[in-house]
């Protein structure tokens, strides 16, 4: 056998013995360059989403300046108006979007403080304004009386009525609008007054008035309270104009005066166009006086019927609503509660030759029920402010301007008549449902 040399075994051996101490070294080198390029490779996806997060919520930012601000802003006048939510759904339940969310609760803050602020003043300035517009109108609608008293000319007579209803429908606007914009009075106050006398001028307040028929179903002589009277009047013309503007020309407005057991109402039916579900909803919120309307609200030129009878309605105590009526176009009601009513006396203070008389003229009235039920006995109070003296609206076929001018003669006489008969000193209330 060979015999290995023994310098050849140690160099083997030393070899070897110098490989298996250096092993361990390469390995843990090795372990470690694998775990650095793992590392590495973590942190660049780290560093790949990171980045994607951030752009992502630059985005989200640039979203919320452009469009959601923008639309909420919107929506806040328009209610219809949605507003988009978020760019990224991975930011949903996450602090930020909860951080985003917060910074829209403030715009929607600031923005309606403003709008409050603005519509507050818009409305103080539109108060003092009307308020000043009314009272030239009485002056002019006193001043117009005083002219139709004094000529006789059959055409004079014709034009001076012709502008005296064109101040009444100016009047009636700058009512509504010192309504809506919060004025603590309507202008007159009246005396007791007839339910059907006010609806009868009510009517003459508006523009086509030879179209509405009124149909007195009353039982008892009904009349309505001296701080009503002119709060019911205004929202029963509101009313009317608006049956009158969206039902066609030719077809009549049916107004029938109905008496319940706990109050009396008035029921307004067109054959108009109608609304839909969704202007019904809306004309109930405002006619209810839910919530504060904004004037920016109400269109342009803003729509003011709605909104002041509402008002007129939550202060003193009726209510109104509208619902779809059998003739295809709406139905209004105004109901009026006992506490708004009183019985009146035919025999002091006759109704108004122009209203329509009531069932009791053709039947005995009832005798009203023992324990002190049944509409209230009031004494007539005198007004505390100049009354608007009684307006006939003639509602018949045109005449001849003699035949006018023999009117005009004939109602001139019997002023005169009864101005004559009054005691000397004594005051006299005048003044129907019209101002």
């Amino acid at each position: 056998m060979m015999q290995i040399p023994g310098v050849l075994v140690a160099y083997l051996t030393g070899a070897a013995t110098a490989a298996l101490g250096v092993a361990p070294f390469l390995i843990r080198s090795w372990l470690g360059r694998r775990a650095q390029v793992e590392r590495s490779a973590a942190a660049e996806e780290e560093n790949a989403h990171l980045t994607s997060l951030w752009q992502a919520l630059e985005d989200e930012v640039g979203h919320l300046a452009s469009a959601r601000v923008p639309d909420l802003v919107m929506s806040l006048a328009h209610p219809r108006v949605p507003v988009r939510g978020l760019l990224d759904d991975r930011f949903a339940g996450t602090d930020i979007e909860r951080a985003l969310g917060s910074v829209l609760e403030q715009v929607r803050e600031a923005v309606t403080k403003e709008r409050l602020r603005v519509d507050s003043a818009a409305r103080a300035a539109m108060q003092g304004t009307t308020s000043t517009i009314q009272a030239m109108l009485y002056q002019m609608q006193s001043a117009l009386q005083q002219m139709q008293e004094r000529y006789d000319d059959p055409y004079i007579a014709q034009d001076l009525l012709a502008a005296d209803f064109l101040n009444e429908q100016t009047l009636r606007r700058v009512q509504a609008t010192a309504v809506v914009c919060g004025a603590p009075w309507t202008g007159l106050i009246r005396e007791d007054s007839y339910l059907a006398d006010i609806t009868v001028g009510a009517r003459s307040r508006v523009r086509g008035y030879e179209r509405v028929e009124v149909s007195n179903q009353l039982r008892d002589p009904v009349g309505v309270v001296a701080r009503a009277v002119e709060p019911v009047a205004i929202a029963i013309a509101e009313l009317l104009a608006n049956a009158l503007h969206h039902s066609h020309p030719d077809l009549p407005v049916q107004v029938a005066l109905l008496q319940g057991h706990q109050g009396a109402s008035v029921v307004i039916d067109d054959a108009g166009i109608g609304m839909h579900q969704e202007e019904f909803q809306r004309a109930e919120r405002l006619m209810t006086a839910r919530a504060p309307v904004l004037l920016t609200e109400l269109g342009d030129p803003p729509r003011m019927g709605f909104p002041a009878i509402g008002q007129l309605a939550h202060q003193h105590g009726f209510a109104v609503r509208v619902e779809p009526s059998p003739y295809g176009g709406v139905r209004a009601i105004v109901y009026l509660p006992g506490a708004l009513l009183t019985r009146m006396d035919p025999g002091s203070q006759p109704m108004s030759a122009m209203a329509p008389r009531p069932r009791s003229d053709t039947a005995p009235a009832p005798a009203p029920p023992p324990g002190g039920e049944g509409l209230p006995r009031r004494r007539r109070r005198q007004p505390t402010t100049a009354q608007a003296r009684p307006r006939l609206v003639d509602t018949a076929p045109d005449r001849t301007p003699e035949e006018a001018g023999q009117r005009w003669a004939a109602f001139q006489a019997g002023t005169e008549s009864g101005r004559a008969a009054a005691e000397p000193g004594s005051q006299q209330v005048e003044g129907d449902a019209t101002s």
